[in-house]
């Protein structure tokens, strides 16, 4: 898949659950862009994104302006947002970059035509603006600001109903980071009612909101073990949350039996992934694929798998007219197959399944040999399975 196309499945994600897409979230999305550089730059560490854009200046400047043609042709509405700093940088507005126009172009939000009567009723109004005063003052965590910004909003519409979610939010900030002995009814108050009030009122800030109070939950959850009972209770869980990378691959890792462990070794892949470790991640989905082929699909199949490359495979692979059907033990080899480059960065299977064997020897096809290896690889695929043979021979006569 193209790095564009591989853009474009992210950005209907980003349309199905936020009704709005931006490219700064793209880039967040897509890897190209940390999201603790984003944060640093937000709380004033970084003068703009320049240095810490994956692909340089000219590739986020592409794929910007290439998100603005199919907004266009989406019929997306198009409006800029002032961007500010967190922290003790709150208030301020930032600058995104140094070249002028991608800094313009990562201060737009693209959002889905609203009917024009509903703006009417309801945005085109002083509460609407009070609303976002309180909004823009929260996503700036700057609960001084928003206190007072919440003040105004009460005395024109004390029945508001951002009124308590927005206090629930104001609070939140004032509390202070827990402790191993309280961490559980942390996770409650987050889970119950922080991240609720945060989704009503933020939307697609909620994330950036939250992050800091996860990050804070999963340094209180370690060493706590891990129970597949209760898999959030682990500090891998809030740290995934806090898109704390790093820290979610060394929790998962020093939990021991992760290995066998469904749900935490699907956290180290996604953690994986989002470090650019590619050989890592695909090493973990694969592994799901053979131990918990039930789970591998059920989690490839969520909205927030974060690999659209993968996700991509896996719909053309269940789609496809072959036989036996690629179900997940299969993926593997179908991935070994049909995505270019996979067998360069994936090693062999220590397992002895069909599916781990047909794996393997797509994975010894791709790298050549002689004569005789090239017979028995393709004998073996043969006898394991006659349609990944065929899909095999198929792509060498093209």
């Amino acid at each position: 898949m193209t790095p564009f196309a591989e853009a474009q499945t992210v950005v209907q994600q980003q349309l199905a659950e936020h009704g709005a897409c931006s490219p700064l979230e793209l880039l967040l999305a897509t890897n190209q862009l940390d999201y603790d550089d984003y944060q640093a730059w937000r709380r004033g560490e970084r003068a703009t994104l320049d240095d810490a854009l994956v692909e340089g200046v000219g590739a986020a400047r592409q794929l910007a302006e290439r998100l603005q043609d199919w907004a266009q042709g989406l019929n997306l509405q198009q409006h800029a947002v002032a961007l500010y700093g967190i922290d003790d940088n709150a208030g301020t507005e930032l600058r995104a970059s140094r070249d002028a126009r991608l800094d313009q172009l990562l201060r737009i939000e693209f959002h889905r035509a609203a009917n024009r009567s509903q703006l009417d009723l309801f945005l085109d109004t002083e509460e609407s603006a009070a609303v976002s005063d309180v909004v823009a003052a929260l996503a700036s965590q700057d609960a001084k600001a928003a206190k007072a910004r919440l003040a105004h909003l009460r005395k024109l519409n004390p029945h508001h109903w951002a009124v308590a979610d927005a206090s629930t939010l104001i609070d939140a900030l004032h509390t202070a980071p827990p402790h191993a002995d309280d961490a559980g009814d942390r996770l409650t108050r987050l889970e119950s009612r922080w991240l609720p009030a945060a989704s009503a009122v933020l939307r697609s800030k909620a994330r950036d909101f939250l992050a800091p109070m996860w990050r804070e939950l999963g340094a209180a959850l370690e060493g706590a073990p891990f129970e597949a009972s209760q898999p959030h209770r682990h500090a891998a869980w809030a740290y995934l949350n806090g898109l704390d990378w790093a820290n979610v691959r060394q929790s998962v890792r020093n939990t021991a039996g992760y290995r066998q462990q469904p749900t935490l070794l699907g956290w180290l892949a996604e953690a994986q992934w989002r470090l650019r470790d590619s050989k890592g991640a695909l090493a973990g989905w694969f592994a799901l694929c053979w131990q918990a082929p039930d789970y591998f699909a059920k989690l490839i199949g969520e909205a927030q798998f974060p690999a659209a490359a993968l996700k991509n495979a896996w719909d053309a692979a269940t789609d496809a007219d072959i036989e036996p059907p690629i179900t997940a033990p299969w993926f593997p080899a179908w991935v070994v197959l049909e995505v270019p480059g996979t067998a360069r960065v994936v090693a062999p299977s220590d397992l002895k399944s069909d599916p781990a064997r047909a794996f393997n020897a797509l994975v010894a096809l791709a790298a050549g040999g002689n004569d005789r290896q090239e017979m028995d690889n393709r004998r073996t695929l043969q006898a394991l399975h006659p349609g990944l043979l065929g899909r095999y021979l198929g792509a060498l006569d093209t």
